[in-house]
């Protein structure tokens, strides 16, 4: 004779949905509380003030930085990759340490290009910058 197994009987397979709510709401809370948010490093400017006043600098201790709408920049009128601006502010720096960098950016060229060319000026370790529109009609 052959015997049949009984079946077993088994609980219920339901996942009860009132508690998932419950620990969804517990892991938001532990993610919110453990996150760490960066803060982002802006680059330190000293922007003129009410007292401030004009100075006149020799135009032997400024060197002119341009970027032009078409993503290029020239220094000393000629065209230079932006990997080159470190080195010759570098040298520049070393040979005149009243120098000022004049970053002279067109109304159309990209916002991008000019923090491009302030961090190679902070990597030069350049601390006298200005920043000047340059007037597209060439006037």
């Amino acid at each position: 004779m052959v015997k049949l197994k009984k079946a077993r009987s088994r609980p219920d397979q339901e996942i009860h949905a009132g508690a998932m709510s419950d620990i969804a709401f517990l892991l938001l809370i532990f993610f919110l509380v453990t996150t760490i948010f960066a803060l982002e490093q802006g680059i330190p400017l000293m922007l003129p003030g009410k007292k401030s006043t004009n100075v006149k600098v020799k135009r032997d201790n400024i060197l002119i930085v341009e970027a032009h709408a078409n993503g290029s920049i020239v220094i000393d009128k000629e065209i230079i990759p932006l990997k080159r601006i470190k080195p010759m502010v570098e040298r520049k720096l070393a040979e005149n340490d009243k120098l000022v960098v004049v970053i002279e950016t067109h109304p159309d060229s990209e916002y991008g290009l000019m923090i491009d060319i302030l961090d190679e000026l902070r990597l030069a370790d350049a601390r006298r910058i200005s920043l000047k529109s340059m007037n597209p009609y060439g006037g």
